[in-house]
């Protein structure tokens, strides 16, 4: 499967950067899968757990507060204001 890069973005520093085969979270207007080659977006991803699928494994991270998801070129970035 073709990997992308996400990235969670914070004020300060970058709390995580790596590449995936598979993002999942739930956002305004229900869950969403994000793969490589995605078309662009910006939506608010609900606070809650997101899941990261990569080499057949899966790990989940747990987002405090509603964040910011931006897609585009291959890579998804989380805007965070907290560390994860």
């Amino acid at each position: 499967m073709k990997k992308f890069k996400l990235e969670f973005v914070g004020i300060e520093k970058n709390y995580l950067e790596e590449e995936i085969d598979v993002l999942i979270c739930e956002t305004d207007l229900g869950e969403i899968s994000i793969l490589a080659d995605h078309h662009p977006l910006i939506t608010v991803v609900k606070k809650g757990e997101i899941k990261i699928k990569k080499d057949n494994e899966e790990k989940t991270i747990f987002l405090p507060f509603d964040s910011i998801l931006e897609v585009k070129e291959n890579k998804a970035r989380i805007l965070v204001m907290f560390p994860i």
